[in-house]
């Protein structure tokens, strides 16, 4: 009887350890074809690409660019007021930038706010800075190269600026922080090794996903731990995965700059869909963060919310976009031209 249970014992304890070794193949598998087909989906999304202004770049980390020597009238929907961009050969907004230097080059690097987005470009940041600079007590020529794209992160911005920095040979680089910077592109089909970045399942992450959208009405129940959107604070507050990237792209910025002997300055712009009154606007613990991280690496700051703080949106964004207008852009350069004139025209 005895030796019939330990004959027994070793043949139940096969059949477990078989059940669990075939299902962690059957696992692994799994993911393996889950995240094949979803590199097939993507670059088939990326060879079919079509757009009026952004082009994919599937091998390159900024992921996209601006399309080049195109140009369109734009219409904001909610108004019917019209707006018209030109995107030189380089794929950068404006006109052609100049092989020669003639002047003190500055790189604008930003998102839609330095792409001046919903605005003609006579109305742009880089623009109106590179006026003011012109102008007295400064009188001090510069040539501005606005290589704003919209939809762009911090980790984008510091690809850009390390594919373009040496053939651009600028002598300064103006880096305009916006408020959603820490969060992923949504402009183009987004790479999967993006969204899955900090999973180790992406199946698993996708059942989640699809388990909240389909059970849960889309509420995020199931914590899913994509790199989706998110409101903006939550990147701030929670420290690592997304600020974590933000903080390594602005000191690679920052190294870079540092390398070259380019000096380096940055503008927080305010969120401009948000009141600017003291008591509501949102977004005050995102200032304090990148202002902490650029004194962290030498970077001179300015926090255009500082110049905007308590006064009606209304007047300094676009009627019916939200993107700050002409008149806010008038304000930053006003604030900007001084620092600038301090990195460049006073050397």
């Amino acid at each position: 009887m005895s030796n019939d249970n330990d004959n027994k014992r070793p043949q139940w304890l096969g059949n477990v350890l078989l059940l669990f070794l075939s299902t962690a193949i059957a696992l692994v598998l799994a993911e393996f074809v889950f995240r094949a087909v979803k590199q097939l989906q993507w670059q088939e999304a990326a060879t079919q690409w079509d757009h009026q202004l952004y082009v994919m770049f599937p091998d390159n980390p900024v992921e996209y660019g601006l399309r080049p020597d195109s140009q369109r009238e734009n219409k904001i929907p909610r108004t019917g007021a019209t707006w018209h961009y030109r995107i030189n050969a380089d794929g950068f907004r404006g006109e052609d930038f100049p092989v020669t230097k003639s002047a003190d080059r500055i790189l604008f690097m930003g998102d839609s706010y330095m792409f001046g987005w919903a605005e003609d470009e006579e109305r742009t940041f880089p623009v109106l800075v590179q006026r003011r600079l012109a102008e007295p007590p400064y009188e001090l020529p510069v040539e501005a190269f606005n290589l704003g794209v919209p939809g762009y992160n911090t980790e984008q911005e510091a690809h850009l600026l390390a594919q373009v920095i040496d053939r651009y040979a600028p002598d300064l680089v103006v880096l305009g922080y916006v408020m959603n910077d820490a969060e992923p592109q949504k402009n183009v089909p987004q790479r999967p090794e993006i969204l899955y970045r900090y999973v180790t399942s992406w199946l698993w992450a996708y059942i989640r996903q699809q388990v909240n959208h389909h059970v849960f009405a889309g509420e995020q129940v199931l914590p899913t731990g994509l790199n989706e959107h998110e409101p903006f604070l939550q990147a701030v507050r929670q420290q690592g995965g997304k600020w974590a990237e933000v903080r390594r792209a602005f000191a690679a910025m920052a190294s870079l700059c540092r390398e070259r002997g380019v000096p380096f300055l940055v503008l927080v712009f305010p969120g401009h869909a948000q009141p600017f009154a003291v008591a509501s606007y949102p977004y005050s613990e995102i200032h304090e963060a990148v202002t902490r991280l650029a004194t962290e690496h030498g970077v001179p700051v300015i926090d255009g919310y500082e110049y905007m703080r308590g006064k009606n949106k209304e007047h300094y964004q676009v009627r019916g976009d939200g993107h700050p207008n002409g008149r806010a852009f008038a304000v930053y350069a006003n604030v900007l031209a001084p620092r600038v004139y301090e990195l460049l025209g006073g050397r």
